[in-house]
């Protein structure tokens, strides 16, 4: 089932307004993270000022400590990158921590930081240096070492730099609101787009409907006129009786086209309004296309045409067998009327999967004009507007073809042939392919 208007306007603002959510909380995050983690690092470069300070002084640094954060981690290092001094490890261990970011930083420009899992106590931790007596000129005056503090990266420290949720609230409440403004709006538009449709559908059928009138009345009109006008002779004149006759034959020639006309114009109304009428059986298409040549057989020789049929033995179809007969006499008898004397048919076919693809080919005259070939499906429609009836044929042989196709779910399409001439290539079920 093809989802509405309504649901596609909502899902793609669903898509879009997620993104866009998604893209303005990360970026929101990342920010009030990185403020919130220079602020801890204020707090954190207090905490070495003060304890530099009481260095210089010569205040106790244990006793300094009683009164800072519990979790605060104190480290020394001297110029040479030795631990001299570690409130929460025995620095006999440590290593030299020279090559320390933060300590390097410090180093260089006065200040440092980094985020790592300690291994002295195996937990993250955000660590900052000061270096001691920095002149300010990214160079440290003498080997006067680096104060470092450090507090646990852990929950707290998360709790501390996650923003307020204030904004996130805001997203998700311009969320509802939006998509209860496209939720409305898209039930206003695509009732709106489906009347629009049903309007253009409505005037549509009034126009074909037209045209399908006016095409009946003009095809009607010349057969109608032709009976009339040989009975009108036949009733208001004294005739020998050969002349009477000869007017009579033709009349009733006029009547053989009326007939036709009727019939395929049943038949066409017949697949597009009663498609689950028609009977599907296995069809022998080799034992097919040789009885539309036979059938065809005495137009062929009048007109001097080779009828060549190139098709695996063995070839079965699924279908119904009136109409795949009418796909290649309709065909046939459109080349006997229009393609000349002398020219060839062949017909080849090639199973591919499900379906079988055939190829209709002749050598005739063609149609010069790629114009009337995207139209030469259409009912009624002639290449050359001027033709008549003389040529036999209803004028709507080559609808049927295309209908009766897409009944049995294939597709037809025409191209000029090589090196002249017409080719129809379309397909249809094979016989393995079960409705």
């Amino acid at each position: 089932m093809n989802p509405s208007f309504q649901h596609k306007l909502i899902g793609s603002f669903i898509v879009i307004f997620t993104l866009f959510t998604v893209g303005i909380v990360v970026f929101e995050q990342r920010s009030a993270r990185r403020y919130k983690t220079e602020a801890l690092e204020e707090r954190l470069d207090a905490y070495a000022g003060q304890i530099e300070e009481a260095l210089s002084t010569g205040v106790d640094v244990d006793s300094l400590l009683r009164v800072m954060p519990a979790a605060l981690r104190l480290t020394l290092v001297a110029g040479d990158g030795r631990v001299t001094y570690d409130n929460a490890a025995d620095v006999t261990g440590m290593a030299n921590h020279a090559d320390r970011p933060e300590i390097r930083e410090a180093t260089a420009k006065g200040r440092g930081s980094d985020i790592r899992t300690s291994e002295s106590v195996s937990r993250p931790l955000l660590y900052y240096a000061r270096s001691r007596g920095h002149n300010g000129a990214g160079v440290a005056s003498g080997n006067v070492g680096v104060v470092r503090v450090a507090l646990p990266y852990d929950v707290e420290v998360r709790s501390f730099l996650k923003p307020g949720n204030g904004f996130l609230y805001f997203v998700v409440g311009l969320f509802v609101v939006g998509l209860a403004f496209i939720f409305y709006a898209g039930r206003y538009l695509e009732r709106a787009v489906r009347r629009l449709r049903e309007h253009e559908a409505r005037e549509k059928t009034h126009r074909l409907k037209r045209e399908m009138t006016g095409n009946i009345a003009h095809e009607l009109r010349t057969p109608v006129t032709s009976i009339r006008g040989f009975l009108e002779i036949v009733l208001g004149n004294e005739l020998d009786e050969a002349r009477r006759r000869g007017y009579l034959e033709r009349a009733y020639l006029q009547t053989q086209t009326l007939s036709e006309l009727i019939s395929d114009m049943s038949l066409l109304a017949r697949i597009d309004e009663k498609q689950g009428a028609f009977e599907f059986s296995e069809i022998d298409a080799a034992e097919l296309i040789d009885k539309v040549r036979s059938d065809a057989s005495k137009a062929l020789i009048e007109k001097n045409i080779t009828f060549v049929r190139d098709t695996p033995d063995g070839l079965t179809l699924r279908g119904n067998r009136s109409l795949v007969y009418s796909v290649f006499r309709n065909l046939t008898d459109n080349v006997i009327a229009h393609a000349g004397e002398g020219v060839g048919i062949v017909v080849s076919a090639r199973e591919e999967g499900s379906r079988v693809r055939f190829s209709f080919s002749d050598t005739g005259r063609g149609i010069p004009d790629g114009a009337h070939l995207e139209r030469i499906f259409e009912r009624f429609y002639r290449v050359n507007e001027g033709r008549t009836r003389d040529t036999g044929g209803s004028g709507l042989g080559l609808s049927i073809v295309k209908n009766t196709i897409a009944l049995h779910g294939g597709g037809i399409e025409v191209r000029a042939a090589r090196p002249q001439g017409l080719e129809f290539v379309f397909d249809l079920p094979a016989a393995s392919n079960r409705r």
